[in-house]
């Protein structure tokens, strides 16, 4: 298996990161020249994309790599228990607190640690967040003593944070202590080709796992992996081939062996271009290749590789019908 990281970013390994896509150059370029400065970093990206990922990645290749990486997540941690979470307690903070507990930044001492989903992060502890970030100090829960620590924060988030800072819900000064380098993942379902690729490497290591021969998914089922829109990116995919795996009766993967949230998705739709009524056969043509555009960000190599035709044919479509982009 051929992936982009072994052809264009051979100085930096990204082992876990599997993917043929050249949307994802960006994403290596970026997190091979923020992994040698010890800045912070705002990952970007929809659920199950691989925000984790890219945070290893930064992590292993930083001066910082033989320090430990934590990982917390702010929406799997209770309100109540956040700032005992991040922060620590001494003995008797708390009801039930019987003993002094080291919270994730004294953890992280000397190492990373990533924030993730800090956009769940409760408006009131995010002061406190704020504060560790300017004096690099914790202060405990029932302690009036701080803290000195030295830590490099990677966070990520789904959330339009720009919008939460607008609407009152995410402080601004946070938001400009974190976003110092910004690093977007694209989902999935704009990067179809890495699809079979990812298929087939989930598969290997899934053998590898339960040590059996993996089998081969058959050409229509990949098809329609293939143009499935997987709202739940890379994560979904890895369950969905997982579950075929596990519960397969042949050694070839057939429409049947789709879960069925999967194989019966009304969403599912190998173009999904949203057409409004009452346009003439050139103006669907031309909101088909404008909305292709856009789902590519503007990337006429792989527009035309969605559309089936050369860049070249769509350059002329684009000319003849007047809607060259700005």
């Amino acid at each position: 298996m051929q992936t982009l990281e072994a052809k264009q970013v051979s100085k930096l390994p990204f082992e876990k990161i599997v993917t043929s896509s050249d949307l994802m150059l960006p994403v290596f370029e970026q997190t091979s020249r923020v992994a040698e400065v010890d800045t912070t970093v705002l990952i970007r990206g929809e659920s199950g994309a691989g925000k984790e990922l890219v945070a290893e990645a930064i992590h292993a290749n930083s001066p910082r790599r033989r320090k430990p990486l934590v990982i917390i997540n702010m929406a799997a941690v209770s309100k109540d228990l956040l700032e005992s979470e991040l922060f620590g307690h001494i003995a008797g903070a708390f009801t039930g607190s019987t003993a002094t507990r080291k919270g994730r930044f004294e953890a992280a001492h000397e190492g990373t640690l990533f924030i993730d989903e800090i956009g769940d992060l409760a408006l009131e502890c995010q002061a406190k967040l704020l504060r560790v970030l300017e004096t690099h100090c914790v202060t405990p829960v029932g302690s009036n003593q701080d803290r000195h620590i030295d830590v490099r924060v990677i966070a990520a988030t789904n959330r339009d944070l720009e919008k939460m800072v607008r609407e009152g819900e995410f402080r601004e000064e946070l938001y400009y202590r974190l976003n110092v380098v910004s690093i977007t993942l694209p989902p999935l379902r704009e990067r179809p080709e890495d699809i079979e690729v990812l298929v087939h490497h989930f598969l290997d290591d899934l053998s590898r796992t339960y040590d059996r021969p993996a089998p081969v998914p058959d050409t229509e089922v990949m098809r329609y992996l293939k143009s499935y829109r997987w709202p739940g990116n890379v994560r979904q995919l890895r369950n969905c081939v997982e579950s075929m795996f596990v519960l397969a009766d042949s050694p070839t993967l057939t429409m049947n062996d789709l879960p069925a949230m999967v194989r019966n998705d009304r969403r599912h739709d190998s173009v999904w271009i949203d057409i409004p009524e009452g346009l003439t056969l050139k103006q669907i043509e031309s909101a088909v290749v404008h909305q292709t555009l856009d789902r590519c960000r503007g990337n006429r190599t792989h527009a035309a590789k969605l559309l089936g035709v050369s860049v070249r044919t769509l350059q002329r479509q684009l000319k003849r019908r007047e809607c060259v982009p700005a």
